[in-house]
């Protein structure tokens, strides 16, 4: 619904020219595309902390570990490719990089966003830059210590069709008021029928009740077929803070909706800050969760 109407984006000569010289088995090849120093036998002339650049939206090993990690490793929609996944900036980057897409190249979305406070302090600003209008409802409940149920569905409710709700899949900051099972499930039918765009925050996946207990909320999106955006951080899980580790993961309602959504997220990407961090390591770490 959301997605279908997303284009391919304006084509990049060097991420193009990238691609085809990586792919290029010729063994007299050059590429004289990125700016990297090579040695003699063509390889990346590295330094200790130095080493070559990744393909713009990221490495594909470390963005399969991150999506199978928060939508599972049996996710239908991960074996149908109807996920687009990119490297992130940490959360924070995710989050700004997803309020640009919806801004930018997603036609049919709404300029309206919901969000439930209190809440993370940078949802707002991040939004208002990107051009919405950023709407509250109460999501915590003092007297009680727990969500406010009924300003939830209220909001839901009476929210214009199109519009976005930004939902923290668990440990809700700063609250800690998490929905409970029943609850996302009440929440995603009333999102689903009433036609609004889930735009999910998952900072602190394991940290709750377990690995898979705190991704319950996105994975029950998933299997009932919702478009949704996700924002993924490992700053706190992995204790990664300085290295800004994330993702962003859109769930399409096609391999050819992914393509086209990934495409223009490369777009962004490289308007941005060019070019995903390498970081192997991590690749290498989510792959043993």
């Amino acid at each position: 619904m959301f997605f279908d109407g997303v284009p391919m984006a304006a084509p990049d000569a060097m991420y193009h020219l990238k691609m085809r010289a990586d792919t290029d088995t010729h063994p007299n090849k050059v590429d004289l595309g990125p700016g990297v120093y090579r040695n003699e036998q063509g390889l990346c002339h590295e330094l200790k902390a130095l080493r070559e650049y990744e393909v713009n939206t990221g490495n594909t090993n470390y963005l399969n570990n991150a999506a199978r990690i928060v939508l599972g490793k049996d996710a239908k929609i991960l074996e149908f490719n109807q996920v687009a996944s990119v490297q992130t900036i940490s959360g924070t980057g995710a989050v700004h990089l997803g309020a640009m897409l919806l801004a930018h190249s997603v036609p049919r979305m709404s300029k309206t966003v919901y969000v439930g406070i209190p809440a993370w302090g940078n949802y707002q600003p991040m939004f208002k830059l990107a051009g919405f209008d950023v709407r509250t409802y109460r999501h915590y409940d003092k007297s009680t210590g727990t969500v406010d149920w009924d300003a939830v569905l209220q909001a839901v409710e009476s929210a214009p069709r199109g519009s976005i709700f930004i939902l923290q899949a668990c440990c809700h900051n700063p609250t800690a008021a998490d929905l409970s099972e029943e609850q996302w499930q009440i929440l995603a039918r009333e999102i689903k029928e009433r036609g609004l765009f889930p735009f999910f925050d998952i900072a602190y996946q394991g940290m709750g009740k377990g690995l898979e207990e705190d991704a319950y909320s996105v994975r029950h999106f998933a299997e009932v077929g919702l478009e949704m955006l996700i924002c993924q951080s490992f700053s706190k899980n992995l204790g990664l803070y300085g290295e800004r580790v994330g993702a962003l993961h859109a769930v399409c309602k096609s391999s050819q909706a992914a393509a086209a959504v990934r495409d223009q997220l490369r777009f962004l990407i490289r308007a941005t800050y060019s070019a995903s961090v390498v970081d192997v390591v991590t690749s290498f770490c989510l792959h043993d969760l």
